[in-house]
């Protein structure tokens, strides 16, 4: 996988989400492993997912019900 055809498959985002098929997610592995640019992509797209799950989480919980 070339730089190009992961920004069009959009394969950090993809990748961070479990969402590429085994082919696809190795061949990307391989990629990002060499590219800068995808690496810090697949680090900011992990980053934004866990921070999406805290949001969630703290938002589901009896105490942020409390303060509403």
């Amino acid at each position: 996988m070339d730089h190009n055809e992961a920004i069009q498959l959009q394969a950090a985002e993809k990748y961070v989400l479990g969402e590429l098929s085994p082919p696809l997610r190795d061949e990307f592995e391989e990629h990002f492993f060499d590219c800068q640019e995808c690496a810090l992509d697949v680090k900011a797209a992990a980053g934004f997912v866990d921070n999406a799950r805290h949001v969630w989480r703290f938002a589901a919980s009896p105490a942020a019900n409390q303060l509403r």
